[in-house]
């Protein structure tokens, strides 16, 4: 059994992803209140982008829209 993505569905979880980075950004910045840690939070943003990342990709892997169940491998 193989698993093939539609174009729809990978469209959509582009998007939404950059809406959840965006927000992990925006937290980050203001959370952050030292003007002169730029090098810490651009850490910051990346240790919690990695962490939503991960989370995001297991909650889409529950997700079935956009996915199509094949028998055999279609290339």
């Amino acid at each position: 059994m193989f698993v093939k993505e539609t174009k729809k569905r990978t469209a959509f979880k582009s998007v939404t992803w950059r809406m959840v980075a965006i927000v992990n950004s925006w937290l980050v910045l203001v959370a952050v209140k030292d003007p002169h840690s730029n090098f810490t939070k651009a850490l910051i943003m990346n240790i919690t982008g990695f962490l939503v990342f991960y989370i995001f990709e297991r909650i889409w892997s529950k997700i079935k829209y956009g996915r199509i169940i094949l028998k055999e491998k279609d290339e």
